[in-house]
């Protein structure tokens, strides 16, 4: 089971202690811990709050959720009065916090604050009947409103919502720049598998998505390319094998994918590292600088169907697409492409069309996926008017039946699946 504590230095200035809960899920080669609570957790160390971090992974067959109470108990009761408990809330642990939060004993003057997906894309007036409990919610980015949260900075200049109170719909804003690194602050311990980022948002709208600000601020955010330098110094001094880089798209940027690739070559990195790339567009110089890296290209195509991509806003040019794709083998770059399967409109035939096309250009590496309905994104709206139907009981709801495909359908897609 993986389940850890981590504990801060204490403040000396007067504040409140926080306690930090990341209940995450994880897959083949993902770091341990999750980087958007690691990040709330740096920015927290750096201006010397006192804090615990208590993890778990929901995905391992041992996690516990018993015990994941216990831990999260014993470390309010260290930290005492007027202490913070924040969640991030996500669809694969939204049960689960609910349940903790029904059974967790908080001391005098301390207050639960949810944040993640499952916050920041809910609508208005609809946090507080999902979670009861919850006293504070952080739409958006959550470093600077925890930390001023914990600073008692006066709720308005916080960018939450405060339960009972119209709910405006705020989101937390973050300039990135000078933001602590959850590796240097020494917050993420290193490990052979890492996960990394160099940027967040994404200038795609596409309607399965969470990767998107709600409000659609500034869609795509760099971080300093002086943090990522001490940062991949960090993963080369420690010999880390994987690091998977969690960036929608690594290169939306041309010039900055390039600077933080010959960075990466500079400190010495020698692990195999994975990035989400878009075959469109690639570009010669930045196929030119994987050079000397070991590289593994993923490619989230979801479908061959022209129809199928445009209605979910994730439209594939597939002339160019092969094209692109043609370049990658021909320079021997290693690559994956990823399919959805359970999209409105896709039938048995155009996912098993795309399928075979992927067969027929050689990919090495197929991998598909039912289609999960995300809080916030156009598809979870438009559940009826495709006859999207999810699964009952899982921990991840995934779509099982629609206008397009039976039940019985979506058991062959996800044999096709199983059998890539």
């Amino acid at each position: 089971m993986t389940t850890s504590l981590i504990l801060s230095t204490r403040n000396t200035k007067p504040s409140r202690n926080v306690v930090l809960v990341a209940i995450d899920w994880q897959k083949r080669g993902d770091g341990k811990t999750s980087l958007g609570i690691a990040s709330i957790a740096a920015t927290l160390k750096a201006a010397g709050i006192r804090y615990q971090l208590v993890e778990g992974t929901i995905s391992d067959p041992d996690f516990c959720l018993e015990d994941m109470q216990s831990r999260i108990q014993r470390a309010l009761d260290e930290m005492g009065p007027n202490t913070l408990l924040g969640f991030g809330v996500f669809v694969w642990n939204d049960e689960a916090v609910c349940d903790l939060l029904s059974k967790l004993s908080l001391h005098e003057g301390s207050r639960i604050v949810l944040g993640g997906p499952q916050v920041s894309y809910m609508p208005a007036g609809g946090l507080e009947p999902a979670y009861p409990q919850a006293h504070w919610f952080v739409r958006g980015a959550g470093e600077n409103a925890m930390l001023r949260l914990a600073q008692a900075v006066p709720l308005a200049q916080c960018g939450v919502h405060s339960a009972g109170q119209p709910d405006l719909a705020l989101q937390s804003e973050l300039p990135l720049s000078g933001l602590p690194s959850p590796f240097v602050q020494g917050v993420v311990q290193m490990a052979s598998e890492m996960r990394w980022e160099t940027q967040r948002g994404c200038t795609f709208k596409c309607g399965f998505c969470q990767h998107r600000d709600p409000d659609g601020r500034q869609p795509t955010r760099m971080f300093d390319l002086d943090r990522l330098a001490a940062e991949a110094q960090l993963f080369a001094d420690h010999g880390v094998k994987r690091i998977s880089i969690l960036d929608p798209i690594f290169h939306t940027n041309n010039e900055h994918a390039i600077a933080v690739l010959n960075l990466l070559k500079q400190s010495g990195v020698t692990a195999q590292i994975a990035l989400q790339c878009r075959f469109e567009m690639l570009t010669g110089s930045f196929l030119d600088a994987l050079d000397g890296l070991n590289v593994t290209l993923e490619f989230g195509l979801q479908t061959t169907s022209s129809s199928v991509s445009k209605l979910i806003q994730r439209h594939n040019n597939m002339p160019k697409v092969e094209e692109k794709l043609a370049l990658v083998k021909q320079r021997g770059i290693d690559f994956e492409v990823s399919l959805i399967y359970g999209l409105p409109t896709q039938t048995l035939d155009s996912f098993k069309a795309s399928v075979e096309w992927c067969k027929r250009q050689q990919v090495p590496r197929v991998m598909a996926w039912p289609l999960m309905l995300l809080r916030g994104t156009p598809l979870y709206d438009q559940k009826a008017q495709y006859g999207l139907q999810e699964s009952v009981g899982k921990t991840i709801p995934i779509v099982i039946a629609s206008n397009s495909f039976t039940e019985a359908e979506y058991k062959v897609m996800a044999n096709i699946a199983e059998a890539l």
